[in-house]
């Protein structure tokens, strides 16, 4: 594993998505309660984007399909639920889901140090 230096620490805002790539993964990071945190940019229901979500608090929220993640764990809050930013009825989020089951993002280790956020690849 290597330890990159990915963005200064003005880049990265409470509840606001600065994205990296870094080492060729693309990056979310944000600050939540002072400490910065790194997610995969890519959702876990097709791989896509999610650079243009929303944070609220600790919870990333997918641009596409709806899903919500804590991105202090990466853990799934909310499977799809939407379709490009609408809110769809409960009955379509399985067909939305295209059978694929909630799963989490890939986080990394962080660390903040001289003004300088550093990920841990």
């Amino acid at each position: 594993m290597k330890r990159i230096d990915a963005a200064s620490s003005g880049d990265v805002q409470e509840e606001a998505i600065f994205a990296a790539q870094i080492e060729g993964v693309n990056l979310i990071l944000t600050r939540v309660d002072g400490q910065v945190y790194a997610v995969e940019n890519k959702c876990a229901h097709l791989g896509l984007s999610m650079a243009r979500g929303t944070m609220t608090g600790a919870t990333l929220k997918c641009p596409w399909h709806g899903s919500t993640f804590d991105v202090c764990s990466g853990k799934n809050l909310d499977w799809v639920n939407g379709f490009v930013g609408v809110p769809m009825p409960r009955w379509t989020h399985s067909l939305i889901a295209l059978g694929k089951e909630p799963t989490g993002l890939r986080t990394f280790e962080t660390t903040e140090e001289a003004g300088r956020v550093f990920v841990t690849i």
